[in-house]
């Protein structure tokens, strides 16, 4: 008869009433009641949390705008490297996606659920657990999970207790029956976990706050400097110098040989950039920032140049070194002889070059990385990689001056000048390629996944078990309760009754199913 009559009591908040279950007569609690239980729905908080996943994934399909080159404007980059495809990755505003405000907004929301889920179920829980009565009613009895029920003595229960309390449970009696508990905290993981993940998306959220979080890839070049955009500008980093060391096969472990072989002599061991950084003082007369010295040092992989909060990374460096000036030499074509020569900054090109003796070059155009498109000269992007130029060289002979276009290995149209520009040397430089980074948020995502991680252990591994023992008439029953590991608190209850003579507790679910499929 047992497993037809057991009808199981839902003790997850121990029949306390919630918040989302009230309903209000007035329109505008009303409202508020279903706002309310909307975000105390476990559904609607699963829905959240896939759909920031989801467009997470989404994020991730190309590289955000902060790890793409920066030589390119977004739009052509995502176009170029990506076709179709990364256009409209970049039009839907993808390609910024963690900043944006959706996103923003669906972790809001998350957080929101998470919050009113916790307050919602927390509180009504907690007055539960804290004033549980010793004696129960005989339909709450009935209505756990595990129970039994036979003739028995008070010296039994009596018995009972020192027996409990050596398996770590807190006793209470009153008027002959018996309460044992332990381990109530468990009850409390879950609500521990939504703290802390209220601080790690907390932290995250923080990331679009002014002076939280900062992330930009410098390429700065050997002898350049260049301000911090994350700082405002308010520190400027310069490079004196970037040192490369590759592998040597020979010298490298016997293990490692065969593989640095196969992928040849130019497999970098380690790189570093030297770095010295200014700070703006104020403004010079000709406007450009007046700079002064803070501190100088270098920055390797997985060792920073650090400075206040803020990080250096040496994370990449340019493949190929870029020109930072070339020098020509103005040939006189009808004698073969040098009549001057220039030497142009590619950092900072002067657009007139006056010379001696009423000669003088003018710089018409420039092309970085020269190409021809279309029969028409251009430049594929703004790196100094193929320089070339437009000359003007004005002389006494030819005062309206002579055009011609000159680069590496080319000369356009100089062949029938008198006057031509001759390339005559150039000097490189290295490029790096610094990540600078500054996380203040950093503290509340790591406090947030220890919380998170403590709340989740609490839950699973320290179980809150219950017994209730009462005698009436010569009639004593028994009643247990667990929200997990529900066979480790029959064995160890069992141990205990066995002990004194009472009968162990029964599985009565197990009991009802069992007669359900007889």
């Amino acid at each position: 008869m047992m497993q037809k009559e057991f009808k199981p009591i839902d003790m997850r908040y121990e029949e306390a009433e919630l918040r989302s279950n009230r309903r209000s007569r007035s329109s505008i609690s009303r409202t508020i009641d279903r706002v309310w239980a909307f975000f105390s729905s476990v559904k609607v908080g699963l829905w959240l949390i896939g759909l920031i996943i989801l467009a997470s994934g989404v994020g991730t399909i190309f590289p955000q705008e902060m790890y793409i080159p920066q030589n390119l404007p977004p739009a052509e980059y995502y176009q170029k490297e990506y076709g179709s495809a990364g256009l409209l990755y970049y039009t839907l505003g993808f390609h910024r996606l963690f900043e944006s405000w959706w996103y923003i907004g669906l972790i809001t929301l998350l957080l929101l659920s998470i919050i009113i889920v916790s307050i919602d179920r927390f509180f009504p829980l907690y007055r539960a657990l804290k004033k549980q009565p010793v004696i129960r009613t005989k339909r709450f009895m009935d209505g756990q999970r595990f129970g039994a029920s036979a003739s028995g003595s008070q010296d039994q229960i009596d018995g009972l207790e020192p027996l409990l309390k050596k398996k770590g449970y807190k006793v209470k009696r009153k008027d002959g029956a018996l309460f044992a508990e332990k381990q109530r905290f468990g009850r409390y993981g879950p609500y521990i976990n939504h703290i802390g993940l209220v601080l790690f998306f907390g932290g995250a959220m923080l990331r679009v706050v002014p002076g939280m979080h900062a992330d930009e890839l410098i390429w700065l070049r050997e002898g350049d400097t260049l301000p911090i955009q994350a700082t405002d500008s308010q520190y400027y980093l310069k490079s004196d110098a970037f040192n490369l060391e590759f592998y040597d096969p020979k010298k490298e472990n016997a293990k490692f040989q065969e593989a640095l072989e196969r992928a040849g002599s130019n497999v970098p061991k380690n790189y570093e950039t030297e770095l010295r950084l200014y700070e703006r003082t104020g403004t010079l007369e000709n406007g450009k920032p007046k700079l002064e010295e803070v501190k100088s040092g270098s920055t390797e992989v997985n060792h920073p140049f650090t400075f206040g909060d803020y990080q250096v990374f040496q994370e990449q460096y340019a493949s190929e070194p870029e020109f930072i000036s070339m020098s020509f030499d103005i040939m006189n074509q009808k004698t073969g002889k040098p009549v001057d020569s220039i030497k142009i900054d590619l950092r900072d090109p002067k657009q007139e070059y006056d010379l001696k003796e009423g000669y003088k070059v003018e710089l018409i155009d420039f092309f970085p990385d020269f190409v021809v498109e279309d029969g028409v000269p251009n430049t594929k992007s703004a790196r100094l990689i193929n320089p070339a130029y437009v000359f003007n060289i004005t002389s006494p002979e030819h005062p309206k001056g002579e055009r011609s276009l000159v680069g590496i290995r080319m000369n356009v149209g100089g062949d029938d000048n008198q006057y031509a520009m001759e390339f005559a040397g150039t000097e490189f430089a290295d490029i790096s390629g610094l990540r600078v980074k500054k996380d203040l948020t950093l503290p509340f995502l790591y406090v947030g996944g220890i919380i998170f991680m403590a709340g989740l252990i609490i839950g699973m591994y320290w179980p809150h078990r219950r017994l209730w023992v009462r005698s009436e008439n010569g009639q004593v029953e028994i009643a247990g309760y667990t929200n997990k590991n529900a066979l480790a608190l029959q064995k160890e209850a069992n141990h205990a009754l066995t002990a004194v003579g009472l009968p162990e507790l029964e599985d009565r679910q197990k009991l009802r199913e069992e007669g359900e499929t007889a």
